[in-house]
């Protein structure tokens, strides 16, 4: 019985720092497409609704469709807290990303990172939204 206890010690050993490196990955990899769709749909709303549609970074959020100037009627503002993947997950730069009715936004990089894991999404000029 002890033996088999020692060796179920041994396999946990190994196992465990892969299972957390595997879970980092997991939660990068599920906030990246969640981040990602939301930008697609904010272009897409944006040349529906002929209006801007804004994706506001702040360190343990986003907010989708964001109506911090209190002048978007047609907003319906949503938060995503990064606590909602993994406790550790950072994103850089935070600058707010507008798509206009033209379907254009502030474009360049989104970094996504949590432990040794990290992805990038690109905004090229014409608001369309790529993972790297």
């Amino acid at each position: 019985m002890i033996l088999v206890i020692a060796i179920i010690g041994i396999i946990s050993a190994f196992a465990l720092p892969n299972f957390s490196e595997w879970r980092e990955r997991q939660a990068v990899n599920s906030a990246t497409k969640s981040l990602l769709s939301h930008m697609k749909q904010a272009r897409v709303i944006a040349m529906a609704e002929n209006r801007n549609v804004n994706i506001t970074f702040a360190a343990d959020s986003y907010t989708y469709d964001d109506n911090s100037g209190g002048a978007c009627g047609l907003c319906k503002p949503q938060t995503v807290a990064f606590t909602n993947f993994t406790s550790n997950l950072t994103i850089t730069p935070t600058t707010t990303r507008t798509f206009s009715s033209r379907g254009t936004v502030n474009s360049g990089t989104i970094t996504l990172a949590a432990g040794g894991a990290s992805h990038a999404l690109v905004l090229n000029i014409i608001g369309r939204a790529y993972q790297q």
